[in-house]
């Protein structure tokens, strides 16, 4: 490199400098937009931010004796039978395949005083009626069945049972009957929307032919949408969740 060349380049004055100008904060200006005015408290804030959203997002997750299948206790024994206080029990099935309220039924039957809850829309009622009805299996006594129609899927059927059980006695143990290949979405929503009410959420695997893979992608689509609800009141379904 020539001489010149190599001057020019050591000197200050000739190189381009990039200068980045900032405008004065007003003097008028809020505690709170002086805050954000300082970019290391800004990307503090949202850092802290995006952690809570992450430990709110994930807490039910962490709460490891939701979902076990604990035996309850005498005074639980005894008040269910009330259908009140910590003893209360519910089974809820989804009952898109007839053999999942069968086995939901079947369950209900070794739990006395426990509530059943058949979830799906009037032709899956229909359907699953029949079913029970023509192996001489559904019940004379049907004052402690109930059947839920609202829920359009997975994430409308556990939040319409979520709205249902707050005007019931409980909380209490809360068991879900569908295949064994949906349980760990179902358990997963469930957890989400059931966090903090002191309802034990568990699964009951359900006899059924259908036993479709899931994909984590809609488990984790699922889990998002069930937040959503948690904060809102609303699961992201454009449709709403009114499929009867």
């Amino acid at each position: 490199m020539p001489e010149e060349d190599r001057r020019r380049e050591a000197d200050p004055k000739r190189q381009r400098q990039r200068v980045r100008t900032r405008k004065p904060l007003p003097i008028e200006a809020s505690p709170l937009q002086r805050l954000w005015w300082d970019r290391r408290a800004r990307f503090g804030a949202l850092g802290l931010a995006g952690i809570a959203a992450l430990v709110w997002f994930f807490a039910p997750a962490w709460q490891g004796t939701r979902g076990t299948a604990l035996r309850p206790t005498r005074e639980a024994v005894a008040s269910r039978e009330g259908g009140t206080g910590k003893g209360t029990q519910v089974i809820a099935a989804f009952i898109e395949d007839p053999w999942r309220s069968q086995s939901a039924l079947l369950l209900w039957q070794d739990r006395p005083g426990s509530l059943l809850v058949l979830q799906g829309n009037a032709e899956y009622q229909a359907i699953t009626y029949n079913h029970l009805k023509n192996r001489q299996l559904w019940p004379r006594d049907t004052s402690r069945l109930l059947r839920l129609l609202p829920g359009c899927d997975t994430v409308g059927q556990v939040t319409a049972l979520a709205q249902l059980l707050e005007s019931r006695p409980g909380p209490g143990r809360l068991t879900f009957v569908t295949a064994e290949t949906h349980m760990a979405r179902t358990l997963a929503i469930a957890r989400i929307v059931y966090a903090g009410t002191g309802w034990q959420v568990e699964g009951s695997d359900a006899e059924t032919g259908d036993l479709r893979p899931e994909s984590q992608l809609r488990l984790w689509r699922d889990q998002l949408r069930a937040s959503l609800w948690r904060l809102t009141g609303w699961d992201g379904r454009l449709d709403g969740n009114d499929c009867v």
